[in-house]
């Protein structure tokens, strides 16, 4: 039925025998990307202040319906971060130093020498990553991880 996540049956099987016999309704979803991601914030002002100032985002909130709660969207290139101003479940303290080894969010950059250097200017702890690729990792003032990986254009 519509509107139903439909069950592959009372008892519990393997996802493989599952995606077997649903195989060609899956290969139907046409996927166009990631349109945004959605990180949880305490205050919108500061966050907004370290994604545009700090990160060189473009504030974008004026394409922000109107919610319950407070936030804002910034835009990295094509695509969005919405910023929710909402109580987080997560605990801000505890976290992996290396945001590579936690949950996180991966961006593109052009040159990652200017993030580096705004990083830097502004005493926003980063680190490199562990594979060797022009990649960093840091957080935001509410300790969500990101990650900006540098794309050589070819």
């Amino acid at each position: 039925r519509a509107g139903r996540v439909r069950s592959c049956g009372a008892r519990v099987r393997v996802w493989a025998a599952c995606a077997e016999q649903e195989g060609a309704r899956s290969a139907a979803i046409k996927y166009g990307g990631l349109d945004h991601a959605g990180m949880i914030v305490e205050d919108t002002q500061r966050a907004l202040r370290f994604y545009c100032d700090v990160l060189g985002m473009q504030d974008d909130t004026a394409v922000r319906p109107e919610l319950a709660f407070g936030g804002a969207f910034v835009r990295a290139g094509s695509h969005q971060i919405h910023l929710m101003e909402l109580p987080n479940p997560d605990p801000k303290t505890g976290r992996p130093q290396h945001g590579g080894r936690d949950k996180h969010v991966a961006l593109t950059v052009d040159n990652i020498d200017p993030l580096v250097e705004s990083l830097e200017r502004n005493g926003v702890a980063y680190t490199m990553s562990k594979s060797g690729r022009r990649a960093l990792f840091c957080r935001d003032v509410d300790s969500n991880a990101l990650e900006f990986i540098e794309r050589c254009s070819n």
